[in-house]
C-alpha cells in the first residue's frame, strides 16, 4: 500500500507534464521558410524531381504539408518528409518553358511560398522501329536470330528491292523548324542507296549511300529537313541495289 502512495504523486506528475506539453506548445506568427530546388531542363516523356526543404518556427518536426503547383495547377502534395514530388512530362514542345513553385505549411496555419522554379523542355529523339512503319513493295519485317541479336527491338525491314520498296512513318511536329532525320540501314550489296523524302514530294528527295558491312551491321545516315506545324509523312525507298532498315529517329534541331 505504501508503494502505490509513493507512486501516486509521481504518475500524477507525468499527467501534469504530458498534458503541459500538449496544450502550451509555443505559437508564433513566424512564417515557415522553403526552398524548391530543380534542374533547369525537364526531358519529354521523362520524370521531372522536385525537391523542397523547408522549416516551421517550430523545427522540422512541426511542418504539416508541402503542396507543388505547375504555373497555377496544383500537381500534388507531401505530408512526410522527404518532400519531393516526381512530375510526369507530357509537354513534348522543344524549348518549351516550365515554371514550378511549392507551398510550405506548419501545424498551427502558417505558410510560405517558394520561389519560382523554371524549366526548359528538351525533346529527346523519337525512334520509330522500321517494323512499326508501313510497308511498301516486297519490303517484309524480318526477326532470325541474327537480326533478333543485333537489332534494335529485335527486327528489322529488309528486302527493300526495288523502286517501290520501303517504308513510310507519320511524324507529329509541334514546333516548326529544322528537324534531324536520322535512318539506320544497312546492306550486304556494293552499290545501294536509299532516297528519303516528306510528303510525298520525291522530286525533293534526298539520297544516302550505304556501304557493304554485311548484312545486320546498322549505321546511321543523317538528313535535314525544314518542317511545319503539323502532321508529316517520312517515306524511304529504294534508290539501288538491296538494303535494309533498323529504325527512324527525328529531332528538332
Amino acid at each position: 500500500m505504501k508503494k502505490l502512495a509513493y507512486l501516486f504523486p509521481f504518475c500524477l506528475l507525468l499527467t501534469i507534464t504530458s498534458c503541459k506539453d500538449e496544450v502550451e506548445m509555443p505559437s508564433s506568427t513566424l512564417p515557415p521558410t522553403v526552398i524548391l530546388q530543380a534542374d533547369a531542363i525537364a526531358i519529354a516523356e521523362g520524370t521531372y524531381i522536385l525537391n523542397a526543404e523547408g522549416r516551421s518556427a517550430y523545427g522540422g518536426a512541426k511542418l504539416r504539408k508541402v503542396e507543388f503547383y505547375k504555373g497555377e495547377e496544383k500537381i500534388g502534395e507531401k505530408d512526410i518528409a522527404p518532400y519531393t514530388w516526381a512530375y510526369p512530362v507530357t509537354e513534348n514542345i522543344p524549348d518549351q518553358e516550365l515554371s514550378f513553385y511549392a507551398v510550405l505549411s506548419d501545424v498551427v496555419g502558417n505558410s510560405v511560398k517558394s520561389d519560382v522554379v523554371t524549366a526548359t523542355v528538351k525533346v529527346l529523339p523519337i525512334r520509330i522501329e522500321a517494323e512499326h512503319a508501313v510497308l511498301r513493295g516486297l519490303a517484309r519485317v524480318a526477326t532470325d536470330q541474327e537480326t533478333r541479336e543485333t537489332s534494335s527491338n529485335q527486327a528489322k525491314v529488309g528486302a527493300i528491292d526495288n523502286a517501290e520498296s520501303g517504308i513510310d512513318i507519320t511524324i507529329d511536329v509541334r514546333a516548326a523548324g529544322e528537324y534531324l532525320i536520322r535512318v539506320a540501314a544497312g546492306t550486304g550489296f556494293n552499290g545501294t542507296a536509299h532516297k528519303i523524302y516528306v510528303d510525298d514530294k520525291e522530286a525533293e528527295a534526298q539520297i544516302y549511300d550505304i556501304p557493304n558491312l554485311g548484312w545486320n551491321v546498322w549505321q546511321t545516315f543523317d538528313m535535314l529537313f525544314d518542317l511545319e506545324v503539323g502532321s508529316h509523312k517520312i517515306s524511304i525507298r529504294r534508290q539501288s541495289g538491296y538494303g535494309e532498315l533498323d529504325y527512324v529517329e527525328y529531332s528538332k534541331r
